[in-house]
């Protein structure tokens, strides 16, 4: 892997937050109604009180001179820290190459590349049972609890396909969602062993990843377009995406999950066809770098 990229810092870490608060101000009064979230409301106080410091230094320097004195330096140690790998992120824009998220991974936790602590992601699914989705467990945590919706009301998939069935919870949930926003479409969902569920939406399969032409018919793979691929069945994870890739179209998505564990093939797979998916920071990052089960993982066919 190739050196960290640096985090933003001096003029250019102050213009991007002047061009943020801007930004953030009309969506403020236009989105929101003139009303701040928590977040909007940490960002202006963070940035007032920096841009208070002496405009001919950094707000690194102000702020280290500062702690040296001042009974908060600590609490606005944190905060420049929390700003810049913010702004970092978003000066990048939304669409991302793969590798440069793993070069800004060392700014982060070194498995994951997410801002949160381990604590987080052990009981994010639930703990001590899992999240439930019609009495069935789910196996989603929280932010993507709330991250797929917004994927689907954006991309309005008209065929999922989803790799990796387990109870039959998500693809359940996948077609409720679908329904909510008035998509007229379909699920095929495979597992090993096939789930015995009956859903007018969904088509549950049985197939093998170690031979993944057996995973979808054909004609599946010739349905109405947009796609979105869900991949979570942890076996032949490359093979498998090799095999789904050559049925994507440009702006189709393709969602790996617990990719923590499966960046090698995620590598292997995006260096046969270079420039031919980014990733959608919009919903990576939505909650907080990589607050999703898809670390890096949530990407768009270019």
């Amino acid at each position: 892997m190739t050196a960290a990229e640096n985090l933003i810092s001096g003029d250019e870490l102050k213009a991007a937050a002047f061009r943020f608060s801007g930004e953030m101000r009309i969506r403020i009064e236009r989105e929101q109604g003139g009303l701040p979230s928590v977040f909007d409301s940490w960002f202006i106080r963070v940035v007032k009180k920096l841009a208070d410091f002496d405009p001919g230094c950094s707000w690194e320097d102000s702020v280290r001179e500062n702690a040296q004195h001042a009974a908060d330096g600590g609490s606005l140690r944190w905060d420049l820290t929390r700003l810049r790998l913010f702004l970092d992120r978003w000066q990048q824009g939304r669409f991302v190459d793969y590798g440069r998220r793993e070069r800004s991974q060392a700014h982060y936790h070194p498995r994951f590349g997410t801002e949160f602590g381990i604590d987080v992601l052990l009981t994010c699914q639930g703990a001590p049972s899992l999240m439930r989705w019609r009495g069935l467990p789910l196996m989603k945590n929280v932010f993507d609890f709330a991250m797929y919706p917004a994927l689907i009301a954006e991309l309005r998939p008209r065929t999922i396909f989803e790799i990796g069935s387990g109870s039959g919870a998500s693809a359940i949930w996948f077609a409720d969602t679908m329904d909510l926003y008035g998509i007229e479409g379909h699920i095929y969902s495979v597992d090993l062993k096939k789930v015995d569920i009956k859903h007018p939406r969904i088509s549950f399969l049985g197939g093998d990843c170690r031979n993944p032409a057996s995973l979808f018919d054909p004609a599946a793979l010739r349905a109405p377009r947009p796609f979105l691929v869900v991949e979570d069945a942890h076996q032949n994870v490359g093979a498998v995406l090799e095999h789904m890739h050559s049925f994507l179209s440009a702006r189709d998505y393709l969602v790996v999950e617990d990719s923590d564990v499966k960046r090698d093939a995620i590598r292997s797979f995006l260096s046969s066809c270079p420039g031919g998916y980014v990733v959608d920071t919009k919903f990576t990052d939505n909650f907080g770098r990589n607050a999703t089960c898809a670390p890096d993982s949530i990407f768009m066919r270019t």
